[in-house]
């Protein structure tokens, strides 16, 4: 479950390649090939890869963040035309992919849209080549470059292991689809690799799965029937083409551990409120969690997700709590603060099984190093989570 790694001959084949193309003609070009820390196995998740594949892996952004910035790119793209030739300003499949996590890694500049085209430019001194195609930092090519098929045969099983293999899923309905998906724990961002036939050799298709959305389960492209990028459930991709009969899915982040928050009012019954952030700076908040009152606001933290840590031996997860002095009122007018009562809440579990493990949680003060309680739940089920964290009014 927790493999992590790459296949040395993968990358040094991708380093090779970049610098024997480049130095039979291409002047100028900066290069850097892609240096990989490689174990035994296969990396359990692109992220992983994109992550060592970055100037500094330990502060890469969380995976969390990671795939909020693939959707809000994906939104970005909604629209943009597709095209069978050249995607300087319009999309195929596989460069509207392309595009979504270049614009995630920040290796995209000037990027505008509107309703129809795109434009972007990009750095070549930060570039190599790899197939005979410009790619980032991160082996990520620009739209146009390399094919869905060079993508799959590339790192489907051989740099990244994919969730299943190739499934028939012509005339899978909603239904069929939801359940397959639950049952290879498939998570809103990962890749998705479409084939017409059984040959295993040319690929037609490449999507991103975008979760399940009003009980449909849906997919972000660049699609050839509706002309143009767009989100479209799976059952109408299986149902209505002719072309797409076989489903790879290669993960993009990790599957995440489930857990969720509870309020102890305390004997007193005074109202407990939080605001609940990722960051000190209280940038991006998460959602509000009362003792008092039911707020729309605290059904994400009734069940958020944690994602590995760096080694991938335990699920991990740090957030801000920020008390608030009177309760937040579901009206919509905001609460005054007490900015001398913030808390870390350190959160991490053990597994023991895919199913089961031990979940620890702490709570210090963000001023000092004060410790205010936390506690211990043996035989916890993180794939299904509960909401076990108890917060009281610590002060």
């Amino acid at each position: 479950m927790f493999k992590n790694g790459i296949k040395n001959l993968a990358v040094k084949a991708a380093a090779m390649l970049s610098a024997a193309v480049v130095c039979a003609g291409i002047a100028g070009s900066y290069i850097r090939p892609v240096e990989v820390s490689a174990d035994e196995g296969l990396y359990h998740s692109l992220y992983d890869v994109l992550r060592d594949r970055s100037d500094d892996p330990e502060n890469f952004m969380s995976q969390e963040l990671f795939i909020k910035r693939i959707f809000w790119n994906c939104e970005a793209l909604w629209g943009i035309n597709y095209t069978y030739g050249d995607q300087e300003h319009n999309l195929g499949c596989d460069g509207f992919v392309s595009l979504v996590l270049r614009l995630t890694l920040g290796t995209v500049y000037d990027f505008r849209s509107d309703w129809n085209d795109y434009w972007a430019k990009y750095d070549y001194t930060e570039e190599h080549i790899v197939a005979a195609s410009y790619v980032d930092q991160y082996e990520i090519f620009r739209p146009g470059g390399t094919s869905v098929t060079w993508l799959y045969h590339n790192y489907v099983d051989e740099i990244v292991e994919p969730l299943d293999d190739r499934k028939f899923v012509e005339s899978m309905d909603n239904e069929e689809w939801i359940e397959y998906l639950d049952d290879i724990g498939a998570q809103p961002g990962d890749i998705m690799f479409w084939d017409e036939d059984k040959d295993n050799k040319y690929w037609t298709h490449i999507s991103i799965y975008a979760g399940i959305e009003d009980g449909e389960a849906v997919m972000w492209h660049a699609s050839s029937v509706k002309g143009y990028v767009c989100k479209q459930s799976l059952e109408e991709i299986t149902l209505g083409n002719q072309f797409l009969d076989y489903c790879t899915i290669m993960p993009m982040t990790d599957r995440p551990a489930r857990a969720g928050l509870t309020v102890d009012a305390g004997n007193d019954n005074n109202d407990c409120t939080y605001s609940v952030y990722w960051d000190l700076s209280c940038d991006y908040f998460i959602g509000r969690i009362s003792s008092g009152c039911s707020l729309e606001e605290q059904e994400y933290l009734d069940d958020f997700a944690l994602y590995p840590n760096y080694d991938h031996t335990a699920y991990e997860r740090k957030l801000i709590l920020r008390k608030e002095v009177t309760p937040y009122t579901p009206d919509g007018s905001e609460s005054p603060y007490d900015g001398e009562t913030m808390f870390y809440l350190f959160i991490t579990i053990e597994p023991y099984d895919d199913q089961k493990g031990l979940l620890k949680y702490s709570v210090y003060g963000v001023d000092s190093i004060r410790y205010y309680g936390g506690g211990e739940i043996k035989d916890y089920d993180y794939r299904n989570g509960e909401p076990v964290i108890t917060l009281t009014d610590f002060r």
